[in-house]
Order: C-alpha cells, then structure tokens, then sequence
C-alpha cells in the first residue's frame, strides 16, 4: 500500500449512513500538489461560499486570494507560525474575513457564525472538483490585515489552503515529521447529539 492509499484510508472517516459524497470523502490534509487550480474551478467555489446561508442575509464575508509564487503568497507564512510550514505547498491560499458590524443594531454576533457556513459551502465544493483544503487558525491577524490593506471592517478571521491532495511522489519527498501526521487517525466523536 502507497502512503497516500494509507493516508487516505486512516484520514477519511468511516460511515455506513448515506450523506453525501463531498462530506464522506472531505479531510484536511498537509501534504499538497503546487498544480495550479484554473480560475474556473476557483469562481465555482466561490460561487459556492457565495450562496451559504447567513442570519439577515448579511452575508458578513469576504475572501482574498493569493496565488504560490506570487509576492503577496509569500508575505502570509511571515505571519503564520513555523509549525504550519506545510502550507507552502498548496497552490492557493485563501484569507477568510468576516464583517462584525450590522446596519440596525450596530454589531453582528452570528458573522463567525455565518463565516464558517460560507467556508464550509466552500469546502464541501472544493472537494466536490477533487480539491483539498486545510485551515489555519494561528496567525496574526492584525499584521495580516494591515499588510493586504484589508479595509475596514473586515476582519481575517482563518486561512484555507486548498489544492490538489500531494502525489505519492510528493509524500515520499516530503518531511517525514509531516507525514507521521497525516498517517494519524482522523477519529470522530461517536455521538453528538440527542433528543430532549
């Protein structure tokens, strides 16, 4: 067995429940193919994240996108701690923003609420054209924002990386600490809910 067929086989959770095929395959991995995604593929995500539901319909997000070998790529990993380095590799690096304000009462409590269903529209679209994405919550957002000139009152709230899942090539080259990682079992908690 390769090690992306092991990877795959520890990191996709099992289910015998029919939900659908972008959720049962769906898994964040560290290890990514630089193959560049086509700008089609990238605006039917984000039509995707465009059409997620949000409380008022405030739609409190917006998303900025850098592209690897760009200057702008770059920048971000001077903001984001070393122990994300693995990022380096995917092809497109999003930064998700959200809008804390609200016209009428003045201060949005559901925009990371709504952000995170945009994202996850996202996602789940992502995997549907056989892309991978991976969050990074631990960066400086402050510095962040003042580096893209993000104006207010945006917020950077998460970033994707997303691109094609690494080769067998590539996981055969990559950091070894790394791919002990992603040959970690992706568990699940068994129940999560209940009636009342």
């Amino acid at each position: 067995m390769t090690i992306l067929d092991k990877v795959k086989t520890v990191r996709i959770p099992s289910t015998n429940l029919r939900v659908l095929d972008s959720i049962k395959k769906r898994f964040s991995p560290r290890v990514f193919s630089s193959e560049q995604i086509p700008q089609s593929d990238l605006d039917i995500i984000f039509e995707a994240a465009r059409l997620a539901p949000s409380g008022r319909n405030h739609q409190p997000w917006f998303f900025y996108v850098t592209h690897i070998k760009t200057p702008e790529y770059e920048k971000i990993f001077s903001y984001i701690p070393e122990r994300n380095f693995w990022a380096k590799t995917a092809p497109v690096i999003i930064i998700a923003c959200y809008d804390p304000t609200e016209p009428k009462d003045g201060n949005n409590r559901w925009a990371t609420y709504d952000l995170g269903a945009s994202v996850m529209s996202l996602v789940l679209q992502a995997t549907e054209l056989n892309y991978y994405c991976r969050q990074i919550g631990s960066f400086d957002w402050d510095k962040m924002k003042q580096e893209f000139s993000i104006p207010d009152p945006l917020q950077p709230f998460t970033l994707i990386a997303v691109g094609k899942i690494g080769t067998e090539e590539i996981y055969q080259k990559a950091d070894q600490e790394t791919v002990q990682k992603e040959l970690e079992p992706n568990s699940k908690k068994p129940k999560i809910y209940q009636n009342l």
